[in-house]
């Protein structure tokens, strides 16, 4: 067999054009891998700071009386809620200035919240001007009987807590207030049916 030079010089350039051709597919293969990861990292990072946002949503509501203990936290992406309620009727007839109910006569029910329930409450929370009510509403002189309401909400930017003082005859309970508390109340009532 006789070595042929220029049928040499031809595979060999052959060899070498398919050789770059690979080479550069694999280096694209490489770059759209590394885009690949790199947007991956990118869409999880924003669903994490999502999810991490959601959970830094808390709210929490608390009244109490001689005959009420309501207590509402959401926490975590949970709703909890302590509450009293008379089931005996010994409040019936309390004339007492005192709770007719100990921490022993509490009950607590649980629920987990999805984000889009919290989403939703936040939102129209924030459209009925919660935050921009005074941090404490009502104004008792010392020597008043007053019961207290207090709402507050807190998200990863920003958080208020609102005291209501309520007072026979006194200052009414801001539209703001109430149906923010009615909305957080509405979800307790739906989520522990």
């Amino acid at each position: 067999m006789k070595y042929n030079l220029k049928d040499h010089k031809m595979k060999r350039t052959t060899i070498l054009i398919i050789a770059a051709v690979m080479l550069s597919c694999c280096v694209s293969h490489k770059k759209i891998i590394k885009q690949s990861v790199a947007q991956n990292k990118d869409s999880s990072s924003i669903d994490n700071k999502t999810a991490s946002d959601y959970l830094k949503f808390e709210a929490f509501y608390h009244h109490t009386n001689e005959s009420t203990y309501e207590e509402v936290q959401i926490k975590n992406g949970k709703l909890i809620y302590t509450y009293f309620k008379d089931e005996k009727g010994d409040c019936a007839q309390w004339v007492q200035q005192k709770p007719c109910w100990t921490k022993d006569d509490l009950k607590t029910k649980e629920a987990v919240l999805s984000k889009p329930e919290m989403d939703s409450l936040f939102t129209k929370v924030e459209k009925l001007g919660y935050w921009k009510l005074d941090t404490v509403i009502g104004n008792p002189s010392s020597t008043e009987r007053y019961y207290t309401f207090d709402l507050s909400f807190k998200t990863a930017v920003k958080e208020k807590d609102v005291l209501f003082k309520s007072v026979p005859g006194g200052v009414a309970m801001p539209d703001a207030f109430r149906r923010s508390r009615d909305l957080l109340m509405k979800m307790v009532w739906e989520k522990m049916k």
